[in-house]
């Protein structure tokens, strides 16, 4: 059975997901050349990663399905990367959360323990922009938006 999908219910599994694994996530910062440490806290927070993640995950399941999560995701200024995800319209619980952790297993390449972010942010990410705002670069300035919300993870 599928339909509208809870999305606080899966920004908490994402979160304990990432916590549990003691994974660290890293974002490639290309304006400033910084590598930096973000939170599991992020990464289960609609406006600040789990668009990146669901993305990424929705791009799996339609692989292997032909079907989409129906993601309601909008742009945001506020948000980390500037866009937030409202809503998964489509799938279950368990579908929603095997394609990202198999997105992110692919986009770890063999090396469990720790995600460089722009590995899932590239194509995929790039897809659902160019579908959304075709002429919109993909992050402005994440360092100084990691900064100053307080969100990086401390060394």
């Amino acid at each position: 059975m599928t339909g509208t999908v809870d999305l606080s219910a899966v920004g908490r599994a994402v979160r304990a997901w990432f916590e549990d694994a003691g994974t660290a996530l890293l974002l490639h910062d290309r304006a400033t050349g910084e590598t930096l440490p973000l939170t599991a806290k992020l990464a289960g927070d609609p406006s600040g990663l789990l668009p990146v993640f669901l993305v990424a995950g929705d791009a799996v399941w339609r692989e292997a399905t032909g079907k989409a999560f129906l993601l309601g995701i909008r742009r945001d200024p506020a948000a980390l990367l500037g866009y937030r995800v409202d809503a998964i319209g489509n799938g279950t619980f368990c579908t929603v959360m095997l394609s990202m952790m198999e997105a992110v297993a692919q986009a770890q390449d063999g090396q469990p323990g720790r995600l460089l972010l722009n590995d899932l942010l590239g194509a995929v990410w790039q897809a659902v922009l160019d579908r959304t705002e075709p002429a919109r670069p993909i992050i402005a300035a994440p360092a100084a938006r990691i900064r100053a919300s307080g969100s990086g993870a401390r060394p």
